[in-house]
């Protein structure tokens, strides 16, 4: 419970497909909030149905009966315009799908331990600053003050180093030695969303040295090989296609995920799927599915080949990988690390559960530094997590729109794995007399084409002094802020004042926007 009317310190894992909550108490321990069922992970499932909206286990089962009820995997959504199909009939922003989970996550830890109106919560380290925005925003619609985002590897490091120094074992017991420390490589595979992260750890300080991976890679890829192979050979024998009923596919894709967990403690499972008066049943080894998801594994190990390249390192200067993420369960994720890596992955940690508790830890962190003094946590909690200094670094390269020769190219001010906070800076001219504003595209990406990167938005610079000269100077500064967020700050280099400076979004969501997709919110009854 919250002490002495202060806020209860949690940590929020909004996944792909199951999301977490954890409490960091008084003492600076973390642990997991079970939900309502009791149950620590509550599926990131949705059905609705009028004013009510059920939440977690049921709706994805609901998924298999109901499917045009029923939103999942919105995590792949965020930072576009609506959710890719419809739900009860209409059209949702990713942002509000995402905050009716975090209110269900809200509401079931309230019942164990009171009120809770600040929090943490964790993305993927190669979500762009369109993504970051948008998850910062499904909690504000949710009624939640989100005091950081922090990336999903960065948590668990936190929670493997803090957790098992305490414990004296794990991954972290290197660290008790003074002036000890390890180098890690976190490989996180969730649902939908794929992480490799190098990371140096210390007592006290957890430092990133290079990121990547896929926003459009998880578990939810190996279900689909199964689904695609389970319906190339219903159309073989029956000459139908089991996948032209969007009810038959959701229901064939909840078959193939309790297939491929099975398939990571059995070496085969029997696999039965009907439609339309015929039946398919067969039975899918595990060689089969590995044989399968082959190019999939590659994908995962070319990425984590490549991080540790980009942290200039190499396999041997990696004292340990550290697995994140329920997907990594998959035998062959193991075995190829551990081929590539020469040292066998260390799961010491749930693999489902370490992300949300390293976001309470951060949580921790925060207010212990008092940037939230009403946060809950007493001297000796504080005392531990006060001098931890987490540094992050860029997943992408940050850069604006410029004109070379006759095309667009993409002008690089922060490269990808700077350490943050960092800030650079680029000089326009006007190129008209009087004007008294400059737009700049913000892209993000490592493309030298300007087109082929993500464009953040346009930074409007206005409000500058009358009657400025054409080619007067102005100067962007942009910079990426600890959690990597994008801002941006511009002056007039002829006056030398303070310009008014702002991103403008095209797809983000404004004041006004979150204030009525949170009213539907609150209307909800949410179960």
């Amino acid at each position: 419970m919250a002490v002495g009317g202060k806020d209860n310190l949690v940590g929020i894992d909004l996944g792909t497909t199951f999301s977490v909550i954890a409490q960091l108490d008084s003492k600076a321990n973390a642990t997991t909030i079970p939900n309502k069922d009791g149950d620590p992970l509550t599926a990131s499932a949705i059905y609705l149905d009028g004013d009510t909206a059920v939440v977690g286990k049921a709706a994805k089962q609901a998924a298999a009966v109901d499917a045009g009820k029923v939103a999942q995997f919105v995590k792949r959504d965020m930072g576009q315009p609506v959710y890719s199909r419809r739900v009860a009939g209409r059209l949702f922003r990713p942002e509000t799908l995402s905050a009716i989970i975090l209110r269900k996550l809200k509401q079931d830890a309230e019942r164990r331990i009171g009120p809770i109106s600040k929090a943490v919560i964790t993305v993927p380290a190669f979500f762009d600053d369109t993504r970051r925005k948008a998850t910062e925003d499904a909690g504000r619609i949710a009624g939640l003050d989100v005091i950081d985002i922090i990336n999903e590897p960065t948590a668990a490091a936190l929670a493997y180093a803090i957790e098992g120094q305490r414990s004296g074992s794990g991954p972290a017991a290197a660290l008790d030695v003074p002036g000890g420390s390890l180098t890690a490589l976190v490989y996180d595979l969730g649902g939908g969303t794929f992480d490799v992260t190098v990371v140096r750890l210390a007592a006290k300080r957890f430092e990133t040295l290079a990121t990547d991976g896929a926003v459009q890679l998880g578990g939810k890829d190996w279900d689909e090989k199964i689904v695609q192979y389970v319906a190339e050979e219903f159309r073989r024998r029956h000459g139908i296609d089991p996948l032209a009923d969007e009810q038959r596919r959701d229901a064939l894709a909840a078959l193939a995920e309790r297939s491929k967990i099975l398939l990571s403690d059995l070496p085969q499972t029997p696999i039965e799927c009907f439609h339309q008066e015929h039946a398919l049943n067969l039975v899918l080894t595990r060689e089969q599915f590995e044989e399968l998801s082959r190019e999939l594994v590659a994908q995962t190990q070319i990425v984590s080949e490549l991080v540790v390249q980009q942290a200039k390192l190499n396999w041997g200067q990696i004292d340990r990988v550290l697995l994140v993420g329920g997907s990594t369960r998959m035998p062959m994720i193991k075995e190829m690390l551990g081929r590539v890596a020469g040292k066998e992955a260390d799961d010491g940690l749930d693999a489902d559960q370490v992300v949300a508790r390293g976001a309470a830890l951060h949580a921790g962190i925060v207010a212990a530094k008092g940037r939230e003094s009403d946060l809950a946590l007493d001297e000796s909690g504080a005392d531990d997590l006060k001098d931890v200094v987490v540094l992050n670094v860029n997943a992408h390269s940050l850069g604006v729109e410029a004109l070379k020769g006759d095309r667009y190219v993409n002008a690089v001010l922060i490269p990808k794995n700077t350490q943050l906070p960092y800030a650079a800076s680029r000089v326009f001219h006007l190129t008209q007399a009087g004007a008294t504003r400059v737009r700049v595209k913000v892209l993000e990406g490592e493309s030298p084409v300007a087109a082929d990167n993500i464009q953040i938005g346009e930074c409007l610079v206005s409000q500058l002094p009358p009657r400025l000269p054409a080619g007067s100077p102005v100067q962007v500064r942009l910079s990426y802020g600890e959690n990597g967020r994008i801002s941006v700050v511009a002056l007039d280099m002829t006056g030398g004042a303070f310009a008014h400076a702002e991103i403008q979004r095209e797809y983000g969501l404004t004041d006004d926007d979150i204030e009525r997709e949170a009213e539907f919110v609150n209307r909800l009854k949410i179960r």
